[in-house]
């Protein structure tokens, strides 16, 4: 018995949720045995057809709606404080509340998570009318945190108060609240956007990296080059003297080498691709460099030490 004393608060409620909480309004605490007791703005609580101000006596017609992500199902209860008159079609599983004028609930959680019911105002301007309305989107499993729910407050105003709309506009006047982008925009996951942004990152250092890499190497052997020529002819001397029976065989080879690359480089740029034609060409530059320092070695005077 004590088990089962302890299980009731805990149960949920599919012909609705009680009226009263602890002797506190459900329709202003709220579904305290769902989603841990708390409203989660994951829900989106609608509610169209409402005027800004009412007329006595006037007939309204609101279509109430919630969802959530993951909700198999929806429940609602709603109040105008005893008000105005609530009426519904035959056959739906709406009901009055017990114990609470004014207040009215699903008999069974909807599928369709949408309701439609009149409202009647009252014969007199009775002022500003409040409202209260609750969605409770389920899981389908017993109450748990998986569910979740909403509460959206509104109010009236008296009549001649403020302009209201008519026919379609007012049928598609809706006031709502909760996120939209829960259930109509789609939300990347973070993990994946970050892979992507990695993915991006990583292809653009590649991409920027063999650009900058391989004319920066360029770069620095050109300097290289320049900067020996330079020193070679301050402060050594110049450079050293190379025997025409050494030079001649040296540059007939060095010489066929430039004009062999010099034919692929423009082979290659036209049939290869530019990167592979700039490629072939740095090496046909760098045997025109070799033969032209056999040339300038040949021509070298020569020296004691090279007499010697």
């Amino acid at each position: 018995m004590v088990f089962v004393l302890l299980a009731v608060p805990s149960l949920s409620n599919p012909t609705g949720p009680p009226g009263l909480q602890n002797g506190e309004l459900t329709t202003e605490v709220g579904c305290t045995c769902h989603g841990g007791g708390m409203p989660s703005t994951d829900v989106l609580v609608q509610i169209s057809g409402v005027p800004e101000s009412y007329a006595t006596d006037g007939e309204y017609t609101f279509v109430i709606s919630g969802d959530a992500i993951d909700s198999s199902a929806a429940g609602f209860i709603l109040t105008d404080y005893a008000m105005g008159n609530f009426t519904w079609e035959e056959g739906l599983d709406i009901h009055y509340v017990p114990k609470v004028e004014g207040t009215i609930s699903h008999n069974n959680p909807n599928s369709e998570k949408t309701w439609t019911v009149n409202w009647t105002a009252p014969e007199t301007n009775v002022g500003l009318i409040h409202f209260s309305l609750i969605v409770n989107a389920v899981n389908g499993a017993a109450a748990d945190p998986g569910d979740k729910w909403n509460i959206l407050s509104f109010s009236m105003s008296a009549p001649g108060e403020a302009v209201s709309q008519e026919g379609d506009g007012l049928a598609t006047r809706t006031l709502s609240v909760g996120h939209y982008d829960t259930l109509f925009v789609e939300v990347d996951d973070p993990e994946a956007i970050e892979r992507e942004h990695q993915k991006e990152l990583s292809e653009k250092y590649f991409d920027n990296g063999n650009l900058y890499y391989w004319p920066t190497l360029g770069i620095l052997i050109l300097g290289a080059v320049v900067q020996r020529e330079f020193y070679e002819r301050r402060f050594g001397g110049g450079p050293t003297h190379l025997a025409k029976e050494l030079a001649i065989p040296q540059a007939i080879k060095r010489g066929g080498l430039f004009l062999v690359l010099l034919y692929f480089t423009v082979y290659g740029y036209q049939n290869w691709g530019q990167v592979e034609g700039i490629l072939v060409g740095c090496l046909a530059a760098w045997a025109a460099y070799g033969l032209y320092r056999t040339w300038i070695q040949a021509i070298t005077p020569t020296k004691v030490s090279d007499l010697l």
